[in-house]
């Protein structure tokens, strides 16, 4: 059972360094090549709203690198670091079945992030 806690205020120096490793493997992942939009989601286009890779184009544009960070509220920044661990997490083979011993670039970001995030697993 997964428990979380309060965190207090986020530390924000980490945060540019987190958030660009899924920030990569979503860019790496997401096949764009007859995207009209060159994976900027539009929400009012219905191609977008039907797309396979909705989830993955409305993060990118949320936590773009040219959006500051600063400006964003740490339960914007929680949600958003929550969001990339789902999208990690899904990444994961069953090879995973035991994330602690495990020490691949995916479960090490993960690690991170709930440190960050005060999950407790």
């Amino acid at each position: 059972m997964t428990s979380v806690t309060q965190p207090l205020q986020l530390d924000r120096s980490d945060l540019a360094e987190l958030l660009a490793y899924p920030r990569r493997k979503m860019r790496d992942n997401m096949d764009t090549r007859f995207c009209k939009h060159a994976a900027f989601y539009n929400p009012v286009d219905t191609e977008c709203t039907y797309c396979h890779q909705e989830m993955e184009c409305k993060w990118l544009n949320h936590n773009d690198e040219l959006i500051s960070i600063e400006n964003k509220s740490d339960d914007d920044l929680r949600r958003e670091l929550t969001k990339a661990m789902d999208y990690v997490e899904a990444q994961l083979t069953a090879a995973h079945l035991n994330r602690r011993a495990c020490g691949c670039d995916n479960c090490a970001w993960l690690g991170k992030v709930r440190k960050l995030l005060q999950i407790v697993n």
